[in-house]
């Protein structure tokens, strides 16, 4: 992880991480660092234990032990609310719309818990899509307008780091386009990403830096450059 920049301001700091469904032992020592303003991804087969880093980050998951700082404050022993309310947002892979309200209910539903967050139209530039359906039901949104809508909900909270559970799973390519073209520009004003990603090209394209995971451990760290010249260590961890 030479060409890691390792004195950048640290967003995420996370040192032997374990985490427990009841008897299960899911993470095994997990230890990873995201710097202010990159976009990291975490790459790995299906069960590597990708969604539960994501979780046990926000605190979703009860057995955890090791430490996670963000910011240099200590998140282990905090309840989600608490964490969401020091500037995390938590976007996960079933995206959360509530069927039964609009699309311009299901945006201002979350609470504003922290100064900065984006204003509507700030958020409707960003996904055009949204503003376009704002009387429409949830259950009517397409796969990829419940996903900018997923995101666009968080950026009015006020969230800085961005965690990102497969934003393009199963959308059309058309649609990850959208989505890739939002999330570089939310790069460009200073957020914090980390993201779950299966496919490895669109990472590429927006990903500052990759952990591999496997067998809920961080196996390996790579750059996007390196990746795209190391296609070997890629097909290793992933079988792609």
């Amino acid at each position: 992880m030479s060409d890691r920049d390792q004195s950048a301001d640290r967003c995420l700091t996370v040192t032997n991480l374990h985490a427990h469904y009841g008897d299960s032992h899911v993470l095994h020592g997990i230890d990873f660092f995201v710097n202010d303003g990159e976009v990291v991804s975490l790459l790995g087969r299906n069960g590597a234990g990708k969604t539960t880093m994501l979780k046990s980050i926000m605190g979703l998951i009860g057995g955890r032990t090791g430490s996670i700082l963000f910011k240099g404050t200590e998140l282990v022993g905090r309840e989600p609310e608490d964490t969401a309310r020091l500037g995390i947002g938590y976007c996960p892979d079933d995206r959360g719309i509530f069927a039964s309200l609009s699309v311009a209910e299901n945006l201002l539903l979350p609470p504003v818990v922290k100064s900065g967050g984006m204003e509507l139209e700030e958020i409707y530039n960003l996904f055009p899509n949204i503003k376009e359906r704002l009387s429409a039901s949830g259950n009517k949104l397409s796969g990829g307008e419940q996903q900018m809508l997923a995101i666009g909900r968080i950026l009015r909270t006020g969230a800085r780091l961005l965690l990102l559970d497969e934003p393009t799973e199963g959308l059309a390519p058309r649609i990850v386009k959208q989505i890739g073209r939002a999330l570089r520009t939310l790069k460009t004003r200073g957020f914090t990403i980390l993201l779950i990603e299966q496919n490895f090209k669109f990472a590429s394209t927006i990903s500052d830096w990759h952990y591999l995971v496997e067998n809920g451990k961080v196996v390996d760290g790579i750059s996007s450059d390196n990746a795209l010249k190391d296609p070997i260590k890629l097909q290793r961890y992933l079988g792609i």
